[in-house]
């Protein structure tokens, strides 16, 4: 499904959150618009804030598995350029070894992967933290609106 055949209340409920352009390849955008369909086009702020909240949940276990991946990878390459630079027959300190292995290209694009992941990751983290938000609110919104329904039945109408 291209982003132009997502359904425009779809994609209003998408912009509400800041996706202004949602892009379906984006595995994490696929499964917000699946879950806002699966959801229905009638379902209330609050059902559809949950759908939202299970897939950011899945996709926040894997941006946390890419994130350790990528820190276990630029950790353990300078790590062993590290022992490998001591090795060698220049004499030097673990600390001049380590500096050297960090300042190696190989090391820059790896810590580079690592420093993006993390930031998804916890983006992620601060994402679902303003749905958990949005939940509140739509369920404060629910339970006023009960309030205010059950005042106008016992004739509290506010009229004079």
């Amino acid at each position: 499904m291209a982003e132009s055949e997502t359904h425009p209340v779809i994609r209003g409920v998408l912009r509400s959150i800041g996706m202004l352009n949602p892009d379906l390849s984006d595995p994490l955008h696929a499964g917000l618009v699946q879950a806002l369909t699966d959801a229905g086009m009638y379902a209330s702020p609050g059902k559809r804030l949950t759908a939202m909240r299970w897939v950011f949940a899945w996709e926040l276990r894997a941006a946390g598995e890419t994130f350790a991946k990528a820190k276990t990878a630029y950790e353990h390459h300078v790590d062993r350029r590290t022992v490998q630079l001591r090795a060698e027959g220049e004499k030097v300190t673990r600390a001049e070894a380590e500096q050297l292995a960090r300042a190696e290209d190989r090391a820059n694009e790896l810590h580079l992967v690592y420093l993006l992941a993390e930031q998804r990751e916890r983006a992620m983290r601060n994402f679902l933290s303003t749905i958990q938000s949005a939940q509140d609110d739509a369920r404060t919104d629910r339970a006023d609106a009960r309030a205010a329904s059950g005042a106008h039945a016992h004739g509290y109408d506010g009229g004079a």
